[in-house]
């Protein structure tokens, strides 16, 4: 029964010492069956404790990244709420723009109306009666 799997390729050992001995040529860290320990020596449990803490590094960026996304995203739906507001406010204020501008030209025309010989005369004669 094999002891010692290589936990980066397929290598396999019952003895201690040759795990160990591939451990340091490789890189590889074996792992123990049945209760055996890391084969990889001190260097072997620093790489798993490395590859641990890096598994949990990536894990907890993900998580982060994930939930700033979604926090992006919730606030890009609100930005484009209120930009579709503020559109509708502008297309509004064009719209009473345009009615006071085509009021005033009337008013302009009937002021300048009155002040003429014509419109003048009319509004002289109209308090006569």
């Amino acid at each position: 029964m094999t002891r010692y799997q290589c936990g980066s390729c397929s290598y396999q050992s019952d003895h201690l010492g040759e795990a160990q001995q591939h451990s340091h040529q490789t890189g590889h860290v074996c792992i123990g069956k049945d209760g055996a320990g890391p084969a990889g020596g001190k260097f072997g449990k620093a790489k798993v404790a490395v590859k641990v803490g890096a598994s949990i590094l990536a894990a907890t960026t993900i998580g982060v990244l994930t939930w700033k996304y979604k926090e992006l995203q919730e606030e890009h739906e609100e930005l484009q709420t209120k930009h579709e507001g503020l559109l509708a406010m502008a297309a509004g204020l064009v719209v009473q723009l345009a009615e006071s501008t085509a009021e005033n030209e009337s008013l302009k025309s009937e002021n300048d109306y009155l002040k003429s010989a014509t419109g003048a005369s009319k509004t002289l004669k109209s308090y006569d009666n």
